[in-house]
């Protein structure tokens, strides 16, 4: 296997850059590849494309893996080389997300603290100030998610959102839940964006107590400044739930796939009333889907 340690010579040894200028990480019997898929924002009747969240996409002997697998085989000795690989690879391949101009995508990242040595110059920080310089991406461009942020040692997400912000980098925090532990992270931190996931999104819209509680919530949090994401949006009714809860953001299969780096990305505006419309369902707009 590749040196754990991870320096920069072996980081550059584990990238192969095809004709086109796609680059693959180079693990073992894996090749590691981008996946980009676009998050977007509403203006008026429409979602636009603004960003896209790069994912690690492995292949075994030209294969498709699941990312889980991959992880669950990889060493926790070679697990900070490889988040290291995949911090390096993606912003390498913001280049090739698919539009004429990628330059003008912000690009959201995840972190594993669990695997950072803040001390290493390939710590996270580091390496994507670097990393993101080398490929011509303004680090303010870059949003970092902090896994496990709401069960993270407070001293020590204090300290890694301070490095990343130290270097232009914004930060995201995932796995939210209405709790006081997660005020108190939001709270601590003040992150750019609150990412919820879809599963967990649609729960909170099945239970009425939690349901009408939630937008008064995500108002407070915009207090601090901060986006809420809500991801995983599969069909038309999770899309009118997460515009009715006033999320900023939007992600998901209905919206668009993810799409291997190189493959070219739509980036029309897509019509709320036609996605709405998909799969035969219609669903009626709410007096809250209005622009505030």
């Amino acid at each position: 296997m590749t040196d754990p340690e991870g320096n920069p010579h072996d980081l550059e040894s584990a990238l192969n850059v095809d004709e086109v200028g796609i680059e693959t990480g180079i693990y073992g019997n894996y090749r590691l590849k981008t996946a980009h898929q676009p998050i977007f924002r509403r203006e008026g009747a429409e979602l636009i494309p603004f960003a896209v969240e790069a994912r690690v996409a492995p292949f075994r002997e030209g294969s498709a893996v699941a990312p889980a697998e991959f992880f669950e085989e990889t060493p926790q000795s070679d697990r900070a080389f490889v988040e290291a690989l995949c911090r390096m690879l993606h912003l390498r391949n913001h280049s090739n997300v698919g539009i004429d101009e990628p330059e003008r995508f912000e690009l959201y990242l995840t972190i594993d603290p669990r695997y950072d040595d803040r001390e290493s110059p390939d710590s996270a920080a580091h390496s994507i100030a670097a990393f993101a310089g080398e490929a011509g991406i303004p680090t303010g461009m870059v949003i970092c998610e902090i896994l496990d942020a709401a069960t993270l040692d407070a001293k020590l997400l204090a300290a890694l959102t301070s490095e990343l912000r130290s270097h232009g980098a914004r930060v995201s925090i995932a796995e939210f839940r209405i709790g006081q532990s997660a005020i108190d992270r939001v709270t601590q931190i003040e992150p750019d964006v609150i990412k919820i996931d879809g599963a967990w999104f649609r729960d909170v819209q099945e239970s009425s107590e939690t349901a009408q509680l939630f937008p008064a919530i995500i108002n407070a949090f915009r207090g601090f400044g901060a986006k809420l994401l809500v991801q995983g949006i599969e069909t038309p009714a999770e899309l009118e739930a997460a515009l009715e809860a006033g999320a900023d953001y939007l992600q998901g299969m209905l919206l668009s796939p993810p799409a291997l780096a190189g493959s070219a990305l739509d980036e029309e505006p897509q019509p709320i009333e036609a996605l709405l419309r998909r799969g035969g369902k219609v669903v009626t707009l709410g007096r809250n889907h209005h622009r505030r």
